[in-house]
């Protein structure tokens, strides 16, 4: 089994703080919009806290790519539908296709605006965008799970409709909290782990360390969760095939490591995959579920690999003495290029290194936005919140350096357009970042969606 070594408590937090989600509709502009209060100040300043051709704007000269040995398979794929067509075990030609034409849009019917989802829908079959990461995300348990579930598949049906080919992920977080004391636990899930079924509800208190570490983490009465509790085993398994039943095809399961304390090798999890992938090769719309996480180099056991593939933020560093600009590089600690480790995928297929997705990630505010603060900031902002800041025509021009420096630095490596993230720093009225063109539905875009279509068309 190899795992990668202890992570800071500053890569733990830029990765924890990631998802925590705000809803201010597109044309919103008041606090009271969003769905969870903004963290604290500081609380977030107390967490410590890169294939091909390029062009002028590419990958530093001074930086020689990792891969030297055979590349993968190009997934630069465009038009014809067999490549976006499988049924089943996905092969890596397939994943590649999709990891290239990846964005994080955090979430679909944002503010529940039909309007909104609409354009998202648009925007996606224009630009020619297949994976939708973020597409529905869990951290708060819903107040009424029955009804977040039936819009999330509606939400996906919708999607569907536009484009069959569009694979949706969801994601479920390294927290729980006591909401879930007011959601039954179906016979089902019981039956799953060969439990006697029971008639209650999931427990809260449960699915926490027995030592009391992480209690109250996130705020009172959410908490870091243990995943060798069977209690917690149970609602994730439970969320997970709820969002295979509304056709989900990709689960992003947060820092799993962070659950994990007790487990450094990590089996339970590769238990509680086998368990969702066994019920998605029945149940799932094109019967296969994609499982990654945020982590450096992946999990191999016995020469197989625990994720289909691996998310990480990208890790922007500030140009020094150039107020504002950000460059990306490969060395570090807390970088995943050129380290994913490689085995027996989930798929079948053996991979010399696990392919993965970078992300233009949120965590939170420092309350030093405009300062070089160091740490994971960029100029004292997350790095959505320092790429919103941008001009229009800077934001084009570091999407385009971006893709082409990830494609040189890493044959395994794929950027993640950013097409919806949260602000925590707003600009302006604008709580979210939105790629969209500014219109009616969308008044606050920020009007990234040309550049990422034409980035794309060029290869």
């Amino acid at each position: 089994m190899r795992t990668p070594g202890s992570w800071s408590r500053a890569a733990w937090m830029a990765a924890a703080f990631c998802i925590m989600v705000w809803c201010g509709g597109c044309g919103g502009s008041s606090l009271d919009k969003m769905s969870s209060p903004l963290p604290d100040e500081d609380d977030e300043a107390s967490s410590d806290s890169e294939k091909a051709d390029g062009d002028e704007e590419g990958a530093d000269g001074d930086e020689e790519p990792f891969s030297e040995e055979e590349s993968p398979p190009d997934g630069d794929a465009d038009g014809p539908e067999d490549a976006w067509a499988f049924d089943g075990p996905i092969s890596q030609e397939m994943l590649e296709n999709y990891l290239s034409r990846a964005v994080s849009h955090q979430f679909l019917y944002t503010d529940n605006d039909p309007a909104l989802l609409e354009d998202d829908i648009r925007m996606f079959t224009d630009i020619g965008a297949k994976f939708i990461g973020r597409a529905s995300i869990i951290w708060d348990t819903p107040n009424d799970i029955d009804a977040f579930f039936e819009q999330a598949a509606a939400t996906a049906a919708q999607a569907h409709a536009a484009d069959p080919t569009l694979l949706l992920q969801a994601g479920l977080f390294e927290t729980v909290d006591t909401g879930v004391n007011d959601v039954p636990v179906p016979a089902w899930a019981f039956e799953a782990y060969g439990r006697t079924p029971e008639e209650r509800n999931f427990r809260y208190d449960e699915m926490l360390y027995p030592d009391g570490r992480h209690v109250d983490f996130w705020r009172e009465g959410a908490s870091v969760p243990d995943i060798t509790r069977p209690e917690m085993q149970l609602w994730i398994y439970y969320r997970a095939r709820r969002y295979i039943d509304g056709g989900f095809e990709a689960i992003h399961f947060g820092v799993v490591e962070f659950m994990a304390e007790t487990d450094p090798g990590l089996e339970t999890y590769f238990d509680l995959f086998d368990r969702v992938r066994t019920y998605a090769r029945e149940h799932a719309r094109r019967h296969w579920v994609l499982c990654d996480a945020h982590h450096m180099v992946g999990v191999v056991k016995d020469g197989h690999t625990l994720f289909d593939f691996l998310s990480y933020p990208l890790r922007v560093e500030e140009v020094e003495n150039e107020p504002y600009q950000g460059r990306l590089v490969a060395e570090g600690d807390d970088r995943i290029y050129g380290r994913t480790l490689g085995g027996v995928t989930p798929g079948g297929w053996t991979a010399e290194r696990l392919p993965y997705l970078v992300e233009v990630d949120n965590w939170g505010s420092s309350g030093q936005g405009g300062q070089n603060i160091g740490g994971i900031w960029i100029w004292g902002w997350d790095e959505i919140g320092w790429f919103a800041r941008l001009s229009e025509p800077e934001r084009n021009q570091w999407l385009d350096y971006a893709w082409n420096w990830v494609r040189q630095t890493d044959a395994y490596g794929h950027f993640q357009f950013p097409t919806r993230r949260v602000l925590a720093d707003p600009v302006g009225e604008a709580y979210w970042y939105y790629a969209n063109r500014p219109s009616s539905s969308c008044g606050l875009g920020f009007n990234q969606e040309g550049a990422i279509k034409a980035i794309w068309e060029s290869r």
